[in-house]
């Protein structure tokens, strides 16, 4: 079956409702992020969802350096308790400002949906320490909430880092 493509005058009040809470899934995602709240964050996925952060430079092995044993070999975080983890800041961490915007719904199809958006991340300085965009796949739960079923985090820059070309 085709997306569903109606014009913004032709949308059911229930396609204009999903659209807002994604629109609002978002939010509360760079919200959660930016208060370093480990269930709010992974509250925002389904339960077997994951975000794909391996744009950034990072691997499983610099995380377990790190302690955290949260990043598969492919670069990407699964499951609600490794998110969980990852949002959540260790007592007098820096806290980053994460501005999501342009977030556009590109296909809806009653519980699922995918979207796009691009993110700064602002350091505690006000500097911008990382860019880039989300490409996601959203998904009505079993408990009506959208959720996010998969992330990708395309970062165009990430302060002090060299990217990976790709």
């Amino acid at each position: 079956m085709a997306p569903h493509t109606a014009a913004p005058g032709d949308r059911s009040p229930r396609e204009v409702a999903d659209r807002l809470a994604i629109y609002e899934l978002y939010a509360r995602y760079a919200q959660a992020a930016d208060l370093a709240d480990g269930a709010a964050y992974a509250d925002c996925f389904t339960e077997d969802g994951w975000t794909d952060i391996s744009s950034f430079g990072h691997t499983a092995e610099s995380f377990r350096r790190r302690g955290l044993d949260v990043l598969d070999e492919t670069g990407k975080v699964r499951g609600r308790a490794r998110l969980r983890t990852i949002a959540t800041k260790a007592p007098g961490a820096p806290h980053y400002h994460h501005l999501t915007v342009n977030a556009v719904v590109t296909s809806y199809e009653g519980d699922r949906a995918t979207g796009s958006a691009y993110f700064v991340v602002l350091a505690p300085d006000g500097r911008v320490h990382q860019f880039g965009r989300y490409e996601d796949v959203i998904v009505r739960d079993t408990d009506g909430q959208w959720r996010f079923a998969e992330r990708r985090d395309l970062a165009a820059f990430n302060s002090g880092t060299t990217l990976p070309r790709g």
